[in-house]
């Protein structure tokens, strides 16, 4: 099978979002819309991270079968390069920002559990079992935000007293909750497997079987809201189906709009930052440096004045920066992997 390239351009999407969102000109002037949800509730914003870990899921199906879906040194190699880059830029933003302590926890460190997790289930599990283990982590992980307080938005939340027991001091604390916690991590692994489930659905080209999936999880999770609440800082199991669920959709349609009808001619700009995910994504915490180092942000913002559309206006300047340099590599073919 060729490369399916509606998963380049779904990632690439995220990426390009998610340096939008997270280099403002000034948090004090974001559009609703690029903000996430303060606790319950879900926006665009909140739907990054998550379709990471979808796509990652998605891609895993691809990258397994190529090894017959067994373990091997290349699933360590990423697994410790993602956990060992992760604490790598927490160690220097904790230089660059002066904090106290340097955080163990975040973005980087969870994609390397849910990865590693999801590749041992993968690979040890039968996988007309999956969805049972999938399910079983989201009923179990629902089970403890139910009888463990999970919705409290404090340090009485079980998520923060766990959080607080085994990291200290080396986690992010959000009113006592740390947003990539370890509890946390369980519906995360689920969100992951779904990906791979979808993954082979997508190999396998039953295309309304994917949008009967996409849609059941979607709905499921619109229902489930009623008892356990959207939230991405839990990351409630709700959240799960719901990001799942469009996650699937968008899958589905770019991949008939690109893939089988070719329409869309014009996605260069999206497979740039989607084929060089991992560089994207740490070039934007250089920007991200380099703007307080240096006080461009602030020069910038004084020049322009600080409101919603010009706050905007220097993020999409960043996006641009970061599509800048990573041209070059996609034009000479050259795609950074771990």
């Amino acid at each position: 099978m060729k490369r399916v390239q509606a998963i380049d351009i779904l990632r690439g999407m995220t990426l390009a979002f998610m340096v939008l969102v997270n280099l403002p000109g000034s948090w004090g002037a974001v559009f609703p819309i690029l903000r996430h949800a303060s606790w319950n509730g879900m926006t665009p914003t909140d739907f990054i991270f998550p379709n990471f870990l979808f796509v990652m899921g998605v891609s895993m199906f691809f990258s397994l079968r190529k090894q017959n879906f067994s373990l091997s040194w290349k699933m360590l190699k990423r697994f410790l390069l993602l956990l060992g880059i992760g604490l790598l830029i927490n160690y220097i933003s904790h230089l660059v920002y002066g904090s106290e302590t340097v955080r163990f926890s975040g973005v980087l460190p969870r994609f390397a559990l849910c990865f590693g997790a999801s590749a041992l289930i993968i690979c040890k599990v039968s996988q007309k079992h999956l969805p049972w283990v999938a399910a079983g982590l989201l009923v179990a992980y629902s089970a403890l935000l139910l009888l463990g307080n999970g919705y409290e938005y404090g340090p009485d939340n079980i998520l923060s007293r766990v959080d607080r027991a085994v990291l200290g001091s080396h986690m992010y604390s959000d009113k006592g909750i740390d947003p990539e916690g370890i509890l946390s991590t369980l519906p995360a692994i689920a969100h992951t497997l779904i990906g791979f489930l979808v993954g082979k659905i997508l190999f396998s080209g039953d295309f309304r079987k994917l949008d009967s999936l996409g849609t059941a999880l979607l709905v499921a999770g619109l229902l489930l809201q009623y008892l356990l609440p959207l939230n991405k800082k839990v990351w409630s199991p709700s959240f799960v189906l719901v990001a799942c669920g469009i996650g699937t959709l968008l899958l589905s349609l770019l991949h008939y709009i690109v893939d089988e009808r070719g329409w869309w001619k014009h996605t260069g700009f999206f497979k740039v930052f989607g084929t060089n995910a991992i560089y994207c994504y740490l070039m934007s915490d250089v920007l991200t440096w380099a703007y307080h180092l240096t006080g461009f942000q602030r020069w910038a913002m004084g020049l322009m004045g600080v409101n919603p559309w010009t706050s905007l206006a220097f993020a999409v300047f960043s996006v641009g920066m970061v599509y800048l340099t990573a041209l070059p590599l996609y034009r000479k073919g050259i795609f950074l992997k771990l």
